[in-house]
């Protein structure tokens, strides 16, 4: 009997998975321009982020996220990264796109001529956002690659694709002096854990 009640209490507890939500800051966080190719964080400064195309300038956002606070062993559910878009300039053509960044970087001295390379491994494709609102968008490939370790995290390269003459948000960074409106990375995790009728069973078997 008392066998039964462990096998029982056992099987509970492989299928008793707390669902948890964290907001991770980035890391670091910086844009990168074609025409001021040797200026870090250029036409604005360290609290903007932009990616797109503004007239025959092309602007390229980098942000890396740490995420040692997630728990080894968790099963991530979802990852979405979510940017508040303070203005938009031009008009909608194309659409933005997103890589892995291949190589560190140092947010304080990434120029459009010292870029990290990206890859293509992981792509995803994204929308035009509207001004004063939150932009999100579904990273979840990317975090699951970086948390098995399959890829290594130096970040995302924020990119962007059949854009025509001006095309481009404006997002605050993690410099920005409203933290509620920083870039943020929200993760769902799944982490097992003994539920209180798990160990009442555990308990009166052992008994």
């Amino acid at each position: 009997m008392k066998t039964s009640l462990l096998l029982l209490a056992f099987y509970s507890l492989l299928f008793c998975a707390a669902a948890e939500v964290i907001e991770i800051v980035p890391s670091q966080d910086a844009y990168i321009c074609c025409c001021k190719p040797d200026s870090t964080n250029p036409n604005g400064g360290e609290n903007y982020l932009y990616h797109g195309q503004f007239g025959s300038c092309y602007d390229r956002t980098l942000i890396q996220w740490d995420l040692s606070d997630i728990p080894a062993g968790a099963t991530i559910t979802d990852a979405d990264m979510k940017l508040y878009c303070e203005a938009f300039y031009g008009s909608h053509s194309g659409e933005p796109v997103y890589y892995l960044i291949e190589e560190s970087w140092d947010e304080l001295n990434v120029t459009f001529n010292t870029q990290p390379d990206y890859s293509s491994v992981i792509t995803t494709v994204g929308y035009w956002p509207d001004a004063e609102a939150w932009y999100s968008l579904d990273v979840t490939e990317f975090v699951l690659a970086w948390f098995s370790g399959s890829e290594e995290n130096y970040g995302v390269y924020c990119h962007s694709q059949n854009t025509t003459g001006t095309c481009v948000p404006g997002f605050w960074s993690s410099n920005y002096v409203n933290e509620t409106l920083r870039p943020k990375l929200v993760v769902t995790y799944e982490e097992l854990e003994l539920s209180g009728s798990t160990w009442a069973m555990l308990k009166t078997g052992l008994e």
